[in-house]
């Protein structure tokens, strides 16, 4: 399929899934990965693993230790003590906008990570972003995790092959 210069290729399902981050964490890091999840939501941005840690009981010392483990193996991305990325939520603005049903907002790191945030959080969203080839606005609402709308209806989706790559959801 062809959209201006770009040749897009059609893959079977089966190649379209990866090894998910959270597969990456060990059990007493996936808490607080999470933890770290609701804290950048919480703080609008970035987030310090020690106040992640506090809203499950765990200490600073621990939260720090295990944060650390999660940004070398990947997981999360650190600067200056904070989590600035964990995927799928970026502590920094992108041009994709999520909303939980809950009401939180916040930026995705590209379209289909907001999509699959839907999964993540465990609610339906919307996600509010656009084109990355002509810029024309982009509305996906997920509901029971299924498409429940996509505008402009001649929306699609590009997958990337990443299953060779160790650092695909961190690399900023």
């Amino acid at each position: 399929m062809k959209h201006g210069d770009f040749e897009f290729e059609r893959y079977p399902a089966e190649r379209l899934h990866t090894r998910s981050v959270h597969s990456r964490a060990t059990a007493e890091e996936k808490p607080l990965r999470l933890a770290i999840l609701d804290e950048m939501l919480a703080q609008g941005g970035p987030a310090r693993p020690a106040d992640a840690g506090a809203r499950i009981g765990m200490d600073a010392v621990t939260a720090e230790a295990l944060a650390r483990s999660m940004a070398e193996k990947h997981v999360i991305v650190m600067d200056d003590g904070a989590v600035t990325y964990a995927y799928p939520v970026s502590g920094m603005p992108t041009a994709h906008r999520v909303t939980l049903a809950d009401g939180r907002t916040f930026s995705s790191m590209c379209a289909i990570d907001g999509m699959g945030t839907t999964y993540t959080f465990g609610q339906d969203i919307t996600l509010e972003s656009k084109c990355t080839m002509c810029g024309a606005p982009v509305r996906v609402e997920m509901s029971g995790g299924e498409v429940a709308l996509a505008e402009p209806r001649s929306l699609h989706a590009v997958h990337a092959d990443l299953t060779a790559e160790e650092n695909w959801a961190s690399s900023c």
